[in-house]
């Protein structure tokens, strides 16, 4: 099976469907991003999502700090496995509900009653490592040389626990304002906290590291890749991670615990050709692209149209999950009795 990509659908029959020329790239460019956007966000879409919007993924979570921070190609997680069973997972209402358990982690140990292994969404966050001993000067380093001139934007508080502002083209911002004028750059203020980073569209990956001005230790906290231009990443707590059931190899068996889980991807814009879409329809996406341009018209036999074409699109994504997954084959697990098997309760054998 072929990954669409947006070469295959500039070289459809979609530009001359939406008005575009083939080589109008920014228009097609525009066009795709957007229909793709709304298929995965349109009420006709399941949790599960549509062929190619969810993957299986891999992490590995320490035991002393049992967060993962996702990367940006990830919505959300559907579905979490650690040591070989599933994992609950608890939106941010959960420990606010009435006479409920409360927030985890719980500071006292008399107030540690839940010993089933959970995991609870936690804010977005702006770096995948948080900062510590603060403050903290922040390094900036770019890995292409054609990226030098660019510009970033970190925002926080500074060591005397204001809000960082500045001044950019007689602009007053929050945050500081950082010209990429080599391949590293270090940051004038000393940081409490980072809550906001920002970039140009950069040639190569842009990392920042935390600095230590006493004892000059660097940790990596972020890398953005060259088409990110904000930092914002979903971020999980496991509660009663178990000890050495599956430990990562070449580490102790008490300090990684590899988990793994089931995905729902993000829209990644795409760009460039060689750029693959996430929905995996071609003939959804050009559905979706007319109904858009229906939809932008002062007529009401264009609004008819545009909901039609929709119709269409969605019907082309369920033909495809049908294709790949087939009708039958549903994910279905019944257990009436729980863990109560016959073989259990010395009742019998079922023959």
């Amino acid at each position: 099976m072929q990954r669409l990509r947006l070469y295959d659908l500039r070289n459809s029959r979609l530009p001359g469907l939406i008005g575009a020329c083939v080589g109008d790239t920014l228009t097609i460019t525009q066009a795709v991003n957007d229909a793709q956007r709304r298929l995965l966000m349109c009420r006709e879409a399941t949790d599960d999502g549509w062929w190619g919007t969810w993957a299986e993924v891999a992490f590995n979570v320490s035991r002393c700090e049992p967060y993962i921070t996702l990367p940006r190609e990830i919505a959300r997680l559907e579905a979490l496995n650690a040591c070989d069973r599933p994992v609950l997972i608890r939106n941010q209402f959960y420990e606010y509900l009435n006479f409920g358990n409360g927030r985890m982690p719980k500071l006292a140990r008399r107030c540690s009653q839940i010993n089933t292994l959970q995991s609870y969404t936690r804010n977005n966050a702006v770096t995948f490592t948080d900062l510590y001993n603060a403050p903290q000067y922040i390094n900036v380093v770019i890995t292409d040389d054609r990226d030098i001139g660019k510009k970033t934007l970190i925002g926080g508080l500074n060591s005397a626990g204001n809000i960082v502002t500045s001044t950019n083209a007689q602009t007053q911002v929050q945050g500081e304002f950082v010209v990429m004028n080599s391949p590293f750059v270090r940051t004038v203020t000393l940081w409490n906290s980072i809550t906001a980073i920002q970039k140009d569209t950069t040639y190569g990956i842009v990392h920042y590291y935390q600095f230590d001005p006493d004892t000059g230790d660097e940790v990596l906290l972020l890398s953005m890749e060259p088409t990110e231009q904000t930092a914002s990443y979903r971020r999980y707590y496991f509660h009663n991670l178990p000890r050495g059931c599956c430990p990562t190899p070449g580490t102790s068996d008490n300090v990684l615990v590899q988990v793994t889980a089931i995905a729902k991807l993000d829209l990644i814009p795409v760009v460039v050709d060689t750029d693959y879409c996430l929905i995996q329809s071609k003939e959804a996406i050009i559905e979706e692209c007319q109904s858009i341009r229906y939809a932008g018209m002062d007529s009401p036999q264009a609004k008819q149209l545009a909901v039609e074409a929709h119709v269409r699109a969605v019907e082309y994504l369920n033909g495809e999950l049908n294709h790949f997954i087939g009708k039958n084959q549903v994910a279905v697990g019944v257990k009436p009795f729980g863990s109560a098997k016959l073989n259990r309760q010395l009742i019998g054998k079922l023959w």
